[in-house]
């Protein structure tokens, strides 16, 4: 299958680095390959680097697109309301924000925000405020980039998460969910809020906790923070990581609106892939982050020293490209039409030198049914006067000596006869044992003949085919 783009996600997930390839055509983002590198802190970096380009490798997917998640626990997030008034000035007004929560030189942070609107008040600006300690992305940024990696694009897990579950849409975004990405030991809680991020939350789970009493505990929680409004209600719980299907089954007695998020995403999925779709969930949003023109929360923390500015000009060999994929198309679909065209000529062409032949044909045709009408027309009188012969010569055998035949016709199958004889009454008897009769009936009366003084007979009688 052809692809047009490829998006990576690389998650850090605990001990446990995740890389997910969602790759779009025309039909749409298919979730293409996967790989999990089990505690990538303690391998060997130069065998782990030979791994990750291996699987690169084989299954033929480009590094150009990377988009790289920081667990929840390594970044801090701050909702701001501005007056409206600074929206000219935003970003001096964000950095000065910022500079606010830097206590030391030491403690420099990389940022990135985006505005969101979910209050619906024009007078205030509602920003989501998101930030990295400098020297920790750092670390990761020189980590991947010992395994041969290098982002072009950083941000939240929980970010991306969020953005594969909205993705483009529109019916999601005035409503309420709750999104919770679920490990082996921890759980981390998103509320959105007539689509904004309005809540995040990670939590770590003791092995003998019930999900369903740490899910209800941050419920409570999330609601308390977000406080909804008397006319909004929660729409659903979705829930994603490796752990969801087992909270999904404990919490479906408490909570019936809960599903699994690879129920609730609008992407195709290769068939090997369908097992590791929860897990994958956080690392396939920041491939669908990278792939999208405009997902719901574009926050790059990478700084900007470090992110790839393209220029006008590099999208020139894709217009280019598109351009010459639309002739084609285009002087294919000439061209058919034009065959088309030959083709319907040549038929009227030949269609107009049978036709003379075919009226001769037709012709013929007319004759013969004519000819086969008065051949049959003659068999059936041939075979009528064979008839007639025939049962003649019968009527001749059964008859006794003394009976003499006036009247003989024949028509449509029936036979009258009428005659003198000395016994009629015991004719028809004798006419009934002949194999050409049946149906013999007397029609009218015997009486004596004043002449011959012998009785006058009339019958009538089917002729047997």
């Amino acid at each position: 299958m052809i692809y047009l783009k490829t998006g990576i996600g690389i998650e850090l997930r605990g001990e446990d680095l995740l890389i997910s390839s969602l790759q779009s055509n025309f039909s749409g983002n298919v979730f293409t390959h996967f790989k999990r590198f089990a505690d990538y802190r303690l391998r060997d970096k130069e065998e782990l680097r030979r791994e990750i380009a291996l699987f690169f490798k084989s299954h033929g997917l480009s590094k150009e697109n990377i988009v790289l998640g920081i667990p929840r626990k390594d970044i801090i997030m701050r909702y701001l309301d501005l007056p409206a008034e600074v929206l000219d000035n935003l970003k001096q007004v964000i950095r000065y924000q910022v500079q606010s929560y830097e206590p030391t030189d030491e403690d420099r942070f990389y940022y990135d925000y985006a505005l969101l609107d979910s209050n619906g008040n024009r007078k205030k600006l509602a920003i989501l405020l998101v930030m990295v300690k400098k020297s920790l992305l750092d670390s990761y940024l020189q980590l991947l980039l010992a395994l041969g990696l290098r982002p072009t694009f950083v941000t939240g897990s929980s970010l991306a998460l969020s953005n594969l579950f909205l993705g483009n849409r529109k019916d999601l975004r005035d409503k309420n969910f709750i999104l919770a990405d679920l490990s082996y030991s921890s759980m981390e809680l998103l509320a959105l809020r007539r689509g904004a991020f309005a809540y995040s939350r990670e939590v770590s789970k003791e092995s003998s906790r019930r999900w369903a009493d740490l899910t209800l505990r941050e419920l409570n929680e999330a609601a308390s923070k977000i406080r909804l409004g008397p006319e909004e209600t929660l729409e659903k719980i979705v829930l994603a990581g490796e752990s969801a299907h087992n909270a999904c089954a404990e919490l479906a007695a408490v909570i019936p609106d809960c599903e699994l998020i690879q129920n609730a995403m609008d992407l195709k999925i290769a068939g090997q892939n369908k097992l590791h779709v929860q897990e994958a969930a956080s690392s396939l949003g920041l491939a669908y982050t990278g792939l999208a023109r405009r997902p719901p929360f574009r926050v790059n923390l990478l700084p900007d020293e470090l992110r790839s500015h393209q220029t006008r000009w590099a999208y020139v060999p894709a217009a280019i490209l598109g351009l010459a994929v639309l002739a084609l198309a285009a002087a294919l679909g000439i061209q058919r039409t034009y065959q088309n065209q030959i083709l319907i000529r040549k038929l009227d062409q030949e269609i107009q030198s049978l036709k003379g032949p075919v009226e001769r044909v037709q012709s013929l045709r007319s004759q013969a049914e004519a000819m086969e009408k008065r051949v049959g027309a003659f068999e059936d009188r041939m075979r009528n006067k064979d008839l007639n012969l025939e049962v003649l010569r019968e009527l001749t055998t059964v008859l006794p000596p003394d009976t003499y035949l006036m009247t003989y016709t024949y028509r449509e199958g029936n036979i009258q006869i009428a005659g003198v004889s000395a016994s009629a009454p015991n004719l028809i008897a004798l006419l009934e044992k002949s194999p050409l009769l049946k149906d013999v009936t007397q029609k009218g009366g015997i009486f004596k003949d004043p002449q011959t003084g012998k009785d006058r007979f009339s019958f009538e009688a089917r002729l047997e085919r």
